[in-house]
Parts: C-alpha cells; sequence; structure tokens
C-alpha cells in the first residue's frame, strides 16, 4: 500500500498583517511619547503658575515693603518722563505694567493680562481707577492722549498704591 503525503506550504503572513503590526507599535510609541511630554509640561506650567504668585501674603508686616518698592517704580517712570528719557506712551505702558504686577504681588490674582472692562468686572477696589486713567494713552491714538498728563498719572498711581490695604 502506497500512500502519498502532500505537504502544505508554510503559513506565510502577507504583507498587510505585517504593516498593521507596525502601526500598532507605531501608534503606542506615539502615545507614550504624548503622555510623557503632557506630563512634564503639565509640572512646568504648574511650577511656573506657582512662581507668578506670591510667596508670603501680603499680610500687614509685609505690604509697606511691596508699597515703597513699587512707590519707587512709579516715581522712576515719572522722573524719566520729566527727563525726557521716555515718551508718554511708553511712560503709560511701564505705568500699567507697574500696577498689574503690584495687585498681583499682592493679591495673587493675575491682572497682567486682562482688559479694563475685566478688571472693573472684578471689583478690585481702586484698580480700576487707575486703568482708566492709563488705559486711553497706552492704548489710544496720540491725539486723543494729549489731554492726558503722565505725571498726574504717576500721582494718582502712588496714590491708590499707599492706601491699599
Amino acid at each position: 500500500m502506497v500512500t502519498t503525503v502532500e505537504l502544505q506550504k508554510p503559513f506565510e503572513y502577507s504583507w498587510w498583517v505585517s504593516l498593521i503590526w507596525i502601526l500598532l507599535i507605531i501608534v503606542a510609541v506615539a502615545i507614550f511619547a504624548f503622555m510623557l511630554i503632557k506630563i512634564f509640561f503639565l509640572d512646568k506650567k504648574k511650577a511656573e503658575a506657582m512662581a507668578g504668585r506670591p510667596k508670603t501674603p501680603a499680610t500687614p508686616r509685609v505690604l509697606p515693603g511691596m508699597k515703597n518698592k513699587y512707590i519707587q517704580r512709579v516715581q522712576d517712570i515719572n522722573y524719566r518722563y520729566a527727563a525726557g528719557t521716555v515718551s508718554k506712551r511708553n511712560g503709560y505702558q511701564e505705568l500699567s505694567g507697574v500696577i498689574r504686577e503690584f495687585v498681583h504681588e499682592v493679591t495673587g490674582i493675575n491682572v497682567e493680562t486682562l482688559t479694563a472692562e475685566e478688571v472693573r468686572a472684578m471689583g478690585i477696589m481702586n484698580l480700576n481707577v487707575l486703568m482708566e486713567e492709563y488705559y486711553v494713552p497706552e492704548f489710544a491714538e496720540d491725539e486723543r492722549a494729549k489731554n492726558k498728563d503722565l505725571t498726574k498719572s504717576c500721582n494718582t498711581a502712588v496714590g491708590v498704591i499707599r492706601s491699599w490695604n
């Protein structure tokens, strides 16, 4: 009795199975990399956000030193304007930055990127008065800012900083 056996070809993967495996590996590596980047950048952003907040609250013991620091900066803007080394617009822009930094440091509220309307809605005492003082000269055309006096605005800012509670 003669028995014949026909052998089958060995199992072969077609090209699309290999392609699916390669794509799955690429997707897994991409997800892993995305998660690592997200974790590291979130930690960095949290650290940056915390760095922008005051490390010590504006207690009655700390507040006078903060006030003096910012009053000196406002007076420096006024002196440079009087000496002619800074223009009116640039002086108002610097005044805006100093006031916003002061509020951020004292309260922990980041008002540096808010508009005048947003600050007014927050109800921070006297800040809306200051912003109305420098908002037009800071952003408007020079014609609308002609009747604004930077020295008077600086004096108003110093008064508000001194009266801050």
